[in-house]
């Protein structure tokens, strides 16, 4: 089995209902959106993404990056960036063996996620 369909097994186990979209398995966890993304090319490359938390505009683009800077020397793992030029994601990338055991890190993903998207917000206020 590989890893997207280990994880979209263990999100339906989990009470998840992943759907197959174009960039991988979306699921909603307390009200989020979260991505999944598959790479068929790396087994071993675990990749949670939190879409879309962020609009760039122009007149925003300076205070973003900062934000952006901020999360990412605060929180541990995670990578906050544009992937799009109009948007911040939050993505969660790990290496994992070749018999990952989901239930023990996908929590604290989620988690990690959620907390890098509450230090970039609290950076954008600061200014």
């Amino acid at each position: 089995m590989n890893l997207q369909e280990l994880m979209k097994q263990y999100l339906q186990e989990e009470g998840y209902c992943p759907k197959d979209t174009d960039f991988g398995l979306d699921f909603k966890c307390e009200g989020r959106t979260y991505v999944f993304i598959y790479d068929g090319d790396d087994e071993q490359y675990f990749r949670l993404m939190m879409p879309n938390i962020y609009d760039v505009t122009d007149e925003n683009r300076d205070a973003v990056l900062v934000a952006l800077n901020k999360t990412n020397t605060t929180v541990k793992v995670v990578k906050a960036y544009t992937p799009i030029p109009q948007a911040v994601w939050i993505g969660f990338e790990v290496l994992v063996d070749s018999t990952p055991v989901l239930s023990d890190f996908i929590p604290r993903a989620i988690s990690m996620l959620r907390t890098a998207q509450q230090t970039f917000y609290e950076a954008l206020q600061e200014g």
